[in-house]
């Protein structure tokens, strides 16, 4: 496991939490909103998905709000709603508030109407997108949730730069068995996987990623100047074309529908910040909608065991369901301790001194 490389500190989850909240409210973020904000990105980590978790914090969200390119205290604005529905202005602050709240409403209509849709507007990175589809599963809804992001991909045959990682997220409960959490990029990659692999010095895979001319590589930092391929890869052999139109749908879902910024109307990784870029599109709705909900469990786990309990290929050890891997790893990081890489550790420790705020995020 990552937790034992000497790559690796481990960290407190809440110690973690602790310090992101005070470091946000050292750059006048509300205490409510960096509390959000702290769950959404210790999550990631805890989950294993390094590439969105307090790796970002620096980056993606201190740096811009001491820039003045997010709003610390952003005025949030309800621009349109029924009672199965809600468009949120996010007012250029962080993602994780408005989104967070955005599907807690959600959530409410759904329990009272049966389903309910909504998309945020004028928004910043929200995190990982599982997060908030995640929300509704304690209330026996499965839950959806998507973002368009700065631009990173290319369409399939093209190597224009026109699409960002736009990804989707399910979450289905189930009884005895871990809920279904499908939380994937329409890339093949999420282009925060690029910035890892550039940082450990690894090789990317074949269909990651094509340089700025548009031919396949392998080196992080030459794609890094080019664009991420569709989930599927290069062409439509294996598929790249049904990356890309999910790409664009989830596009149309989160930009289009809601009135914000979409295509080529999104910035490039190269632009200069441009304030609150970014769309959301969640919904949620009742299983009880459709059946009783305690049978609907039973078969999920029936579902999701027959799956796993399948005859294995050759060399195989398991077969997984999506969102098993992170359950496992949240509750391994919860009793061994958050690993954390020893770059984002030391940036994490540059970042507490510059701002003057305490550094114990150290498991005991």
């Amino acid at each position: 496991m990552a937790t034992a490389a000497a790559e690796y500190r481990l960290s407190s989850e809440d110690r973690l939490k602790n310090f992101v909240r005070t470091v946000l409210a050292k750059v006048d973020v509300d205490p409510a909103d960096a509390a959000i904000v702290a769950d959404v990105l210790v999550a990631s980590d805890l989950r294993g998905i390094e590439s969105h978790g307090v790796a970002r914090l620096q980056t993606y969200y201190v740096s811009r709000l001491r820039a003045g390119r997010i709003a610390a205290r952003p005025h949030v604005e309800t621009v349109r709603e029924t009672g199965t529905s809600i468009l949120v202005d996010a007012g250029n602050g962080l993602g994780h508030p408005a989104a967070k709240r955005t599907m807690e409403s959600l959530i409410a209509k759904a329990r009272e109407h049966g389903a309910a849709f909504g998309a945020v507007r004028n928004s910043n990175h929200f995190g990982i997108a599982g997060y908030y589809a995640m929300l509704a599963l304690e209330h026996d809804l499965v839950g959806m949730a998507s973002t368009n992001s700065v631009r990173f991909g290319a369409p399939t045959y093209g190597r224009a730069i026109m699409l960002g990682t736009n990804p989707f997220a399910y979450a289905v409960p189930a009884g005895q068995e871990p809920a279904f959490v499908l939380d994937i990029a329409t890339t093949t990659v999420p282009r925060g996987k690029l910035e890892v692999y550039k940082r450990k010095g690894l090789p990317l895979r074949p269909g990651w990623a094509i340089d700025a001319e548009g031919h396949e590589t392998l080196d992080p930092a030459v794609a890094l100047k080019g664009a991420l391929l569709p989930l599927g890869g290069l062409g439509v052999d294996t598929g790249g074309h049904k990356g890309y139109g999910l790409g664009m749908l989830a596009d149309i879902f989160c930009g289009v529908l809601s009135g914000g910024k979409f295509g080529a109307g999104l910035p490039l990784p190269t632009d200069p910040p441009a304030p609150g870029p970014i769309s959301h599109w969640f919904a949620a709705f009742r299983v009880d909608g459709f059946r009783e909900v305690a049978a609907f469990k039973a078969d999920m786990d029936k579902q999701l065991r027959a799956f796993k309990d399948s005859p294995k290929a050759p060399g195989a050890e398991r077969i997984y369901v999506a969102g098993e891997i992170e359950h496992e790893k949240t509750l391994e990081h919860r009793r061994t301790g958050v690993p954390v890489h020893n770059a984002v550790w030391n940036e994490l420790e540059q970042l507490a001194g510059d701002l003057g705020v305490p550094f114990d995020i150290a498991r005991d």
